[in-house]
């Protein structure tokens, strides 16, 4: 009975081994050519999933195959900003969440001193456009789908009521009744 339990903690030992292999090509990033002061994160973990926004209760990024894309241990990550106990980092031309437990900010190197809201409602609406007659974000079920309250984006611009801003794997804009601009 002994050796079958070690037999059983091998085989799981691999499986993670195999999980932590499968990395999609456009999330390595080459040091020699990311531009002179763009921040990192290392990854620290093994099989650690990329989300598509700060929580387990986001989806995660899949191959063709329908497996998660977990970056190797040990690999670099542009860096973006931070929600919390998640760091944003750049995943192609998409952007992806990294648990803060799997993952350390590379060197001393500080997190990017973009401009950050905060989502004061609940159940919050982010539209595709400045405006109320804009689609807002859903889930698969046609629910809506979007940030929690306390949740912390990063504000890639604004309008008289609107603030743009990263979500998931996209921008969207957010009333600005629900959210308060942090810097």
């Amino acid at each position: 009975m002994r050796n079958f339990g070690l037999f059983k903690k091998f085989a799981c030992l691999i499986l993670l081994m195999g999980m932590s292999f499968t990395v999609n090509a456009r999330t390595m990033v080459d040091l020699t050519a990311v531009e002179q002061g763009s921040k990192y994160v290392t990854i620290t973990g093994t099989g650690v999933r990329l989300r598509f926004g700060p929580g387990l209760d986001y989806g995660y990024y899949k191959d063709a195959k329908g497996v998660a894309i977990t970056p190797k241990k040990g690999q670099q990550m542009e860096l973006i900003g931070e929600s919390g106990d998640w760091y944003e980092v750049k995943y192609g031309d998409d952007v992806a969440y990294v648990f803060k437990q799997y993952a350390t900010i590379a060197g001393n190197a500080t997190v990017a001193s973009a401009s950050m809201v905060e989502v004061t409602g609940t159940g919050v609406r982010l539209r595709k456009g400045p405006g109320l007659n804009y689609d807002f974000l859903k889930g698969k079920n046609g629910s809506i789908r979007g940030p929690k309250k306390g949740e912390r984006l990063v504000c890639i611009g604004e309008t008289s009521d609107w603030y743009k801003v990263k979500y998931a794997n996209g921008t969207y804009y957010i009333f600005k009744q629900y959210a308060k601009k942090l810097k």
